[in-house]
């Protein structure tokens, strides 16, 4: 192999190994159980889909790749069913060409096609896993027409081309988790903390909520919101987490985190309290007629003799006015 060969091939493989651990990091999907579980699928249906089945029956790998592409979304579900299968969904159909070494091997191609042959036309299953941004991760194709399973990675698929046939689209499970809560509250306020998921159909009246802190443990709530009475002033940092439950099993298929600040409440000035009272009315002195200054005395009754008393009352006032 030559130099430049060889240092393509390793740049080659080094690109596929940060793919599949990114695909496991933030995808939470892993390669190796996927071929494994296609593998096991391929297996139990015996040899429904080989030559010494299909060619009898007047089919070909064409019905054989078909059948095979449902099989396979069979298992994507599953996988997706029980956390298996992360964040990404799957395209699973059949795509025909020029037979690759991947998916049949030279030696095999001369036992079934004789030692001449080098290779020949056939149709085999495609699966191509994206995520909900469509981004494409990994194509992987499949076949055991003539008898040995073969499960690798392949190029690309065009799903608008003639020789391609888009047999079932399994989308993600989940497409996206959003979390909606305040950015600020108060001590004392009760703060709504909700998740908003986008999942495929298929799944979505089984999932289930609960809510943490995060880093924590302790469960405050279940549900798709969370109402929660804030006591110190601090950051409460919470977190959803979205699962499926299997068989009395909970599976996390995704979570979301939301922070809100939480302030002392603000302390309102009042006006201090009315300590004195002011008058309610005027004191007046009445000036008699025809004086000059101060207050006439007014004649008086001698309480002992109220009625000579009156007498004695007019008797003055008629000697003042006889004056």
């Amino acid at each position: 192999m030559k130099a430049g060969t060889f240092i393509y091939v390793i740049i080659i493989g080094l690109c596929m190994f940060f793919t599949v651990a990114d695909a496991q990091g933030q995808m939470g999907f892993n390669m190796a159980d996927f071929k494994a579980a296609i593998t096991a699928r391929i297996k139990s249906t015996g040899a429904r889909d080989t030559i010494t089945s299909r060619v009898p029956a007047g089919q070909s790998c064409v019905e054989a790749s078909e059948a095979r592409a449902n099989e396979i979304a069979v298992v994507v579900k599953s996988m997706q069913a029980n956390g298996k299968f992360g964040l990404l969904g799957a395209k699973v159909g059949r795509m025909s060409g020029w037979n690759p070494l991947s998916i049949v091997s030279e030696e095999t191609r001369k036992k079934y096609l004789g030692e001449t042959a080098s290779g020949s036309m056939h149709t085999y299953t495609v699966v191509q896993l994206y995520d909900a941004n469509g981004k494409v991760w990994f194509t992987i194709d499949a076949d055991n027409y003539l008898g040995p399973i073969y499960v690798s990675e392949h190029g690309a698929v065009d799903w608008n081309a003639d020789h391609t046939k888009l047999i079932e689209d399994v989308p993600p499970v989940i497409r996206s988790v959003h979390m909606f809560n305040p950015p600020a509250a108060f001590v004392g306020d009760n703060v709504l903390f909700q998740v908003s998921v986008d999942a495929a159909p298929w799944v979505k009246g089984n999932l289930r909520y609960k809510w943490m802190y995060v880093g924590g443990v302790k469960v405050l709530g279940q549900g798709e919101s969370l109402n929660l009475r804030v006591d110190r002033a601090t950051t409460y940092n919470l977190k959803a987490i979205v699962y499926n439950a299997v068989g009395g099993k909970e599976i996390p298929l995704a979570e979301a985190t939301g922070s809100t600040i939480v302030a002392p409440k603000p302390v309102i000035p009042t006006a201090p309290a009315q300590t004195t009272t002011a008058p309610t009315g005027r004191g007046y002195t009445s000036r008699q007629s025809g004086q000059s200054g101060g207050n006439a005395a007014a004649p008086s009754v001698d309480p002992a003799n109220p009625v000579q008393g009156v007498i004695d009352v007019f008797k003055k006032v008629g000697g003042f006015f006889g004056k």
